[in-house]
C-alpha cells in the first residue's frame, strides 16, 4: 500500500512538473518577449500566411536575449502607445535568438540587432523602408519608438491599399 502511494504521489508531481513545462513554452511562444504583451506577435510561417490572407504588410524584429541594444529598445518600444496602436495595421513578428531565418533577405546590410524590416503582404522583404534618422550604415537598426513609428507609417502608406497595388500591377500575369 505505502509503495503505491509513493508512486501515486511521484507520477502527479511529474505530471504537474511537466504541465507547467508545456504551459510555460506556450506563454513564451505567445509574449512579446520584452517587445510588449498587448501586441499580437505571430511566428514567421503563422505571420506570413496571415499577412497573405489578411493583405496586412508584416513588421519583423530580429533580436537577441544577450544583446545590450536590444534589451535597451525593448521597454521604449513595449510601452510606446502609437506602436501599440500601429501594431493593428500590420502582422506582427518577433524572432529571438534561434528564430532568426538564415535567408539573406532578413539582413540586407548585415547580421546586426536589433532589426526591424517591413515585408509586403506576399512576404517580401523591403529594403527601401528603413530607419531615415538612424546610422546609414544600419538602416535596419532603431534605438527609439519614434523611429520605429516613423517606419511603420512610412511601410503603411507604401504596402497597403492602392498605392501598393499600383506599385504590383505588372507582378500579375
Amino acid at each position: 500500500m505505502r509503495t503505491s502511494l509513493v508512486n501515486i504521489v511521484l507520477f502527479s508531481s511529474l505530471h504537474v512538473l511537466l504541465s507547467l513545462t508545456c504551459f510555460q513554452n506556450v506563454v513564451e511562444a505567445a509574449s512579446g518577449k520584452g517587445f510588449g504583451d498587448n501586441i499580437h506577435w505571430r511566428t514567421l510561417d503563422d505571420g506570413k500566411k496571415e499577412a497573405e490572407a489578411s493583405g496586412l504588410p508584416i513588421m519583423l524584429i530580429i533580436h537577441k536575449t544577450w544583446c545590450g541594444a536590444c534589451k535597451a529598445l525593448k521597454p521604449k518600444f513595449a510601452e510606446s502607445k502609437d506602436i501599440s496602436e500601429l501594431a493593428h495595421n500590420f502582422v506582427m513578428i518577433n524572432l529571438e535568438d534561434e528564430e532568426e531565418p538564415k535567408d539573406d533577405a532578413y539582413s540586407p546590410d548585415g547580421g546586426y540587432i536589433p532589426r526591424i524590416l517591413f515585408l509586403d503582404p506576399s512576404g517580401k522583404v523591403h529594403p527601401e523602408i528603413t530607419n531615415k534618422n538612424g546610422n546609414p550604415n544600419y538602416k535596419y537598426f532603431y534605438s527609439s519608438a519614434e523611429q520605429v513609428v516613423s517606419a511603420m507609417k512610412e511601410a503603411q502608406e507604401k504596402l497597403t491599399g492602392d498605392a501598393f497595388k499600383q506599385g504590383h500591377t505588372g507582378d500579375e500575369l
